[in-house]
């Protein structure tokens, strides 16, 4: 299984290695969405050629919202502005805004774009397709979505495509049987809501927008499906969980932004579900951006690959977690790979969010747990956290057990704790490895570090 399951990960991500083989500089833009609102603040170019860029401001009862949600940035209207644009080889940014920049910087910091000011323009190289957050003094952030080409064409033609071609379109809830594709192409903005249940081989694919408007529930809900992709698209805006996957196998997101708003805007949730990459996307949430779950007893939770993505938990967030609904008997071989937290903030219901962390909050085993390359900005209350809960937070109970957990090469760029807690006698976290990791530009060197809180019923802590 797990040899079938990362060859599978390399064919599903072959479609980027043309476009990186090419020397040559390749832009496509895309032409503007009808009624969506242009930025008034930037003004963006691609190799000198115009880039449309939206801006998008909320518009949410915000009075209606918990008690919980309002914190400062959630209890006004949010505003992103995003520029989307496809391209091979090196691009040439730049952006002009209203006034003389004063601060600019590029995230995630770790791809190490300087950029060039002059007056009221910023420029800067791109070395080919990526994702990017661009912070300009006071001004609302600026997206950067700079996909890779796409080589092969679509049409409204195609047997089991369902086309929505530039132009906005409200079908309200899709739903995909066997064997269909959803395709939403550049310049389209479909408000509506994706379904699948019981089905195999769908994809939704394209470089337009998926829009819940702020009143789809789950707006992309899949339940016992098998060989689901979901690649280029933005998927954003909707009411709760973004994209709940139910007991799933193969499972691929690739290249795919989700923007979240309101209260429990989960990102990307696999929940009981087996086999699953998720690469190359760009997740700025209102609470976990990646969150593995598994609430059921009978499916349980195996192989499962989180690799280049980068992440922004905006409100009551984490960058990746594993928890806290874990009542299966096994959720093992996790890797999280290469990936950027720029931000993990806000509170939750056992204190508050880190840049990756594990909740058992249930009666599984997690195991084998892997994390190696991966940077994190900001986590303004916690670095990182394995925690065994009373099993009741979110469910029945009893408590679970935490196993075999490595970080290799983790750099968290300021200070805060690493915490590391168990239960009790028989519901314990064993075996955790910390091997050339950094906290602050300096080596984490031993568990005396200031950082490290290890609390009762943790054995077999190394620090290398």
């Amino acid at each position: 299984m797990r040899k079938e399951f990362f060859i599978l990960a390399l064919l599903s991500l072959s479609t980027q290695a043309k476009s990186s083989d090419d020397n040559s500089s390749t832009v496509v833009v895309y032409p503007p969405i009808p009624g969506l609102a242009a930025s008034d603040l930037f003004t963006v170019t691609a190799n000198s050629r115009d880039v449309w860029t939206e801006k998008f401001r909320t518009a949410m009862d915000i009075a209606a919202f918990p008690d919980w949600f309002l914190i400062p940035s959630t209890k006004v209207q949010q505003e992103v502005h995003q520029a989307s644009f496809s391209c091979s080889g090196s691009v040439q940014i730049s952006i002009r805004v209203p006034n003389a920049v004063t601060n600019v910087s590029i995230h995630p910091l770790s791809r190490g774009i300087r950029a060039e000011v002059q007056d009221n323009v910023v420029t800067f190289s791109l070395p080919g397709p990526d994702n990017l957050s661009v912070e300009i003094d006071n001004l609302p952030p600026l997206f950067i979505f700079a996909n890779p080409v796409e080589y092969v064409e679509v049409s409204t033609n195609d047997r089991g495509v369902l086309y929505f071609g530039p132009g906005v379109h409200r079908p309200g809830f899709i739903t995909l049987k066997d064997n269909e594709t959803v395709y939403i192409a550049a310049g389209a903005i479909v408000y509506g809501s994706i379904r699948a249940s019981g089905v195999h081989n769908i994809s939704v694919l394209g470089r337009g927008i998926l829009d819940g408007e702020f009143k789809f529930k789950q707006m992309v809900l899949i339940e016992n499906c098998q060989n689901i992709r979901f690649e280029g698209v933005i998927v954003r805006n909707g009411d709760g969980w973004t994209n709940t996957f139910i007991n799933c196998d193969g499972l691929h997101y690739d290249h795919v932004k989700v923007l979240s708003f309101g209260p429990g805007g989960d990102g990307i949730d696999p929940l009981n579900s087996r086999s699953i990459v998720i690469s190359h996307c760009f997740l700025r949430c209102t609470d976990d951006c990646i969150d593995i779950k598994a609430p059921a007893a009978a499916q349980d939770v195996d192989q499962v690959l989180i690799t280049d993505n980068t992440m922004i938990g905006f409100a009551f967030s984490d960058g990746v977690t594993i928890g806290f609904e874990t009542n299966a008997a096994s959720i093992s071989n996790i890797t999280v790979r290469n990936c950027d937290v720029i931000l993990a903030h806000g509170g939750s219901r056992l204190d508050s969010h880190s840049g990756f962390s594990i909740f058992c909050d249930g009666p599984s085993l997690i195991t084998h747990v892997h994390y190696e390359d991966c940077r994190v900005e900001k986590s303004e209350t916690k670095l990182f956290e394995l925690h065994i809960a009373d099993g009741t937070k979110y469910g029945a109970g009893p408590p679970g057990n935490i196993s075999d957990v490595t970080l290799k090469n983790i750099s968290w760029d300021h200070e805060n704790p690493i915490i590391l807690k168990g239960f009790d006698e028989t519901h314990r976290i064993q075996s955790v490895s910390f091997e050339n990791c950094t906290v602050a530009g300096k080596p984490l060197r031993d568990l005396q570090s200031a950082v490290m809180q290890i609390g009762k019923f943790v054995d077999d802590v190394v620090v290398k």
